[in-house]
């Protein structure tokens, strides 16, 4: 009777032990499988971070075109540059440039993100470099993004127009010589100056910073 209970607690053990084994192999091999999709998450947001960075400056350029096109609005406005020194081309060549904005790529960070895979970040650095970039700086950036294209929406394209629609140069001077535009244009380069130094900076401190990163955790 004792060796048929010793036997069966044997086999008991065997078999907790072999589903305990079991157990375990699953979690490890699913543990793998995350730490791969992982490297491939973060593989993937790097490559859309060095698109940010390259658009962060692609835009700042084009801002500081639209910058010099302002100050030249300022010089006629102020009779620093006369009508003989201006042509039509000159008047409205970068004009456009002080459209332009800045939208991050966070599509990788997003499936990542979705899939609950970044959940299973260990480096408190990363999380934390992830979360000023992709939360912070972002919501930071479409807020900006937000009430400078208000701001355009009431004055851009009627300046534009108005502008293009005289027949001369000498009749485009003059709107520009007026002042009648003069607060508009002293509020866009206070705004663009604003963009470029708070804005664009930090998003591009923010990309630099996670990008250097990212790269630590993908070359462990």
């Amino acid at each position: 009777m004792k060796n048929i209970l010793a036997r069966g607690g044997i086999e008991f053990l065997a078999v907790l032990l072999g589903i305990t084994l079991s157990l375990w192999v699953d979690e490890s091999s699913k543990g793998k499988e995350i730490d791969l999709a992982l490297r491939k998450d973060l593989i993937n947001i790097r490559a859309d971070l060095k698109k940010d960075i390259i658009e962060i400056e692609r835009i700042d350029s084009l801002k500081s075109k639209g910058l010099d096109q302002l100050e030249i609005y300022l010089d006629i406005i102020n009779n620093n540059l006369e009508l003989e020194d201006v042509d039509s081309t000159l008047l409205i060549k970068n004009y456009d440039d002080i459209s332009y904005t800045f939208f991050p790529m966070g599509s990788s960070y997003l499936v990542s993100l979705n899939s609950g895979r970044i959940n299973y970040i260990e480096d408190l650095e990363l999380i934390i470099a992830l979360s000023k970039y992709y939360q912070n700086s972002y919501e930071r950036i479409k807020t900006n993004n937000f009430m400078f294209d208000e701001f355009l929406n009431k004055n851009f394209f009627k300046f534009r127009s108005i502008l293009e629609d005289q027949k001369t140069i000498n009749d485009k001077y003059k709107i520009i010589n007026s002042g009648r535009f003069s607060e508009y244009i002293l509020e866009s380069k206070d705004r663009i100056i604003a963009y470029q130094s708070y804005v664009l900076k930090d998003m591009k401190s923010s990309a630099r910073n996670l990008l250097i990163i990212i790269e630590k955790n993908i070359d462990e």
